[in-house]
């Protein structure tokens, strides 16, 4: 979905049914004929994990029909809030991915933090949706979501008085994009920009995961794994997991690859599906073959 770095635009006039909220265009449009002035808004893209490997073990209409009722599911959880903040939301199904766009057609103070409180609900839709589809032993539906929060330059609405649209374009939906698909390389469920972190650090509980470099984007970035609100407490196993990696990485940044290593197997000794960890080892082995060049910056392209 590399158009997904151009733009995505939703209709005005959509309702809660799945098939009218495709979007009206995603393409490489040619300028809005009229411009209208900067907004801030936060992005969040949803997609299934593992796809492939639930669609082998079930047969082709059990995977359609688990499909339609996972969306019908998705879909509760946005319209919960969509229906709370009129004409602040905008969302759409495209490839198979749910899109939210926090502070559209009309803004949103609070985009950031509504992004990360939808993606929360949508977990427990799944968490709920999942007990009552799968045994315990099956393999459930597990899903990655990338939130980006940024300014759209030029946010415009486009066509006909009869059919307006909004429109996002560029950099920051296409980093939302991307950090979905990070989710599936972490291991992570949500996964946040720093910029969505810094809008709502005070409510939210996070782990800084890396500082790397994804393609389409000249800059390397921080990436936060969401994993709670400041109000709920996080486990005392969890809590090591976190001031281990943390030390790591420290580690790491000082070029210090065989100390962060050991930190890092202590992550994996505490929790061996920690993904996270398990690349930050991967990496160290890495660069103590091949040190990095004076000028690295600690970032990794992804």
């Amino acid at each position: 979905m590399e158009v997904a770095s151009q733009s995505v635009s939703f209709s005005e006039n959509s309702d809660s049914s799945l098939g009218n909220q495709q979007p009206s265009s995603l393409a490489n449009n040619s300028a809005p004929e009229n411009l209208g002035e900067n907004k801030e808004v936060s992005v969040l893209f949803a997609d299934i994990c593992r796809y492939s490997s639930l669609a082998e073990k079930l047969s082709s209409e059990v995977v359609a029909n688990l499909l339609n009722e996972y969306f019908e599911t998705m879909m509760e959880a946005i319209f919960k809030y969509k229906n709370q903040l009129d004409n602040q939301i905008e969302s759409a199904c495209i490839d198979g991915r749910l899109v939210a766009i926090f502070g559209s057609p009309k803004s949103l103070a609070d985009h950031a933090w509504w992004a990360v409180v939808m993606a929360k609900e949508m977990y427990q839709h799944l968490a709920h949706f999942n007990a009552q589809k799968f045994t315990a032993n099956q393999e459930k539906i597990k899903i990655g979501i990338g939130i980006n929060s940024y300014t759209q330059k030029n946010s415009s609405r486009i066509g006909a008085n009869s059919r307006m649209e909004f429109m996002a374009i560029g950099e920051g939906v296409h980093l939302s994009y991307r950090l979905e698909g990070v989710c599936k390389q972490y291991g992570c469920d949500i996964i946040m920009s720093e910029d969505t972190y810094n809008c709502c650090r005070d409510r939210i509980t996070v782990r800084e995961l890396d500082f790397i470099r994804l393609p389409g984007h000249k800059k390397p970035i921080s990436i936060y794994e969401f994993l709670g609100f400041s109000s709920e407490q996080i486990p005392e196993q969890k809590q090591q997991v976190i001031d281990h990696y943390y030390k790591g990485r420290e580690y790491y940044r000082q070029r210090k690859f065989g100390i962060a290593m050991g930190e890092f197997a202590t992550v994996m000794e505490l929790d061996s599906n920690d993904k996270a960890s398990a690349i930050q080892l991967a990496r160290c082995q890495h660069w103590l073959k091949t040190p990095p060049a004076d000028e690295w910056d600690g970032s990794w392209t992804v």
